[in-house]
């Protein structure tokens, strides 16, 4: 009798062998392993990203007590204070991505900001400005959002059109921009100051630890800015990824429109100030005081 084969038996039709040939038995070992090998990949996955979301809320937590201890929030006054935040833009606009056509001041600007304030992360040893934002405030006749000149056809909520709200109480978020230095966690410091004239040796492991959190700095530079003025309906186009990684670190928006081509491509938002400030998350709430602080 051979495995696989049937056995004869008497008055009845033959019927299989309960065993299984060494060929199908093998197969078998084979997709049984094959699929605790794909379990054990997906538990590894899994590890390897819970570690990393561990590793990163962490750091998060030390930065988020400890970044106003090495950075700063200034609303721009000063003409210098001004040329720095348009310094910014027109090295990272200008110079860097090339959307924009530089010029012989070093400085970009636009219309917007004759009804904009322009605020700045100032990193406190050296006093070098790390990344620039502004928020457009319309409120003469005349004056209008950039979305409402660029997005409005985009926007599919009727219910949050700008138009629905006080302009005394409408902004826009806009220019929220990092030098290219300070989106680094290595630094070349001869590079460095060749390049930028940024002067590296002020900068301790604690400074460059903070770098990655400069975003979330200006976020609350923004946020302190519009909720010091009082504006409960603010806009932004912002890049896809930006818009991501606001919402990601758990700032509130909703996304009122699909993506677009504006400036390279747009996503449009609407943040309500009373809903954004009541699903703060715990962990911004010592950075964003700090701020209020400031920005007056």
């Amino acid at each position: 009798m051979l495995d696989g084969q049937t056995i004869p038996m008497e008055n009845s039709e033959s019927i299989p062998f309960e065993g299984l040939s060494d060929n199908r038995v093998f197969e078998k070992n084979i997709a049984e392993q094959a699929k605790a090998d794909r379990r054990a990949a997906k538990i590894r996955r899994y590890e390897r990203a819970r570690a990393h979301a561990n590793h990163f809320q962490q750091e998060a937590d030390w930065v988020f007590e400890h970044f106003t201890e090495h950075f700063t929030a200034v609303l721009a006054h000063s003409k210098a204070e001004l040329e720095s935040a348009f310094r910014i833009r027109h090295e990272v606009f200008c110079e860097e991505i090339k959307i924009f056509e530089g010029n012989e001041t070093g400085l970009e600007r636009d219309s917007y900001d004759d009804f904009a304030e322009q605020c700045l992360i100032q990193h406190k040893r050296s006093n070098d400005y790390s990344g620039c934002v502004r928020l457009i405030m319309p409120e003469k006749e005349g004056q209008i959002l950039p979305i409402e000149k660029q997005g409005l056809q985009h926007i599919d909520r009727a219910d949050l059109l700008p138009s629905n709200f006080k302009r005394s109480e409408i902004a826009e978020v806009s220019r929220i921009l990092i030098p290219k230095v300070f989106r680094k966690r290595k630094i070349d410091k001869a590079a460095c100051a060749a390049n930028t004239g940024i002067n590296i040796d002020l900068y301790d492991e604690n400074d460059i630890r903070c770098f990655p959190f400069i975003a979330v700095g200006l976020y609350m530079a923004c946020t302190a800015m519009f909720i010091n003025r009082g504006k409960k309906h603010v806009y932004f186009m912002a890049d896809p990824r930006l818009g991501k990684s606001m919402q990601v670190v758990g700032l509130t928006m909703t996304q009122i429109g699909p993506e677009f081509e504006y400036v390279g491509r747009r996503v449009p938002y609407y943040i309500n100030s009373d809903d954004f400030m009541q699903n703060l998350k715990p962990s911004f709430r010592f950075m964003l005081d700090e701020f209020m602080k400031t920005i007056r």
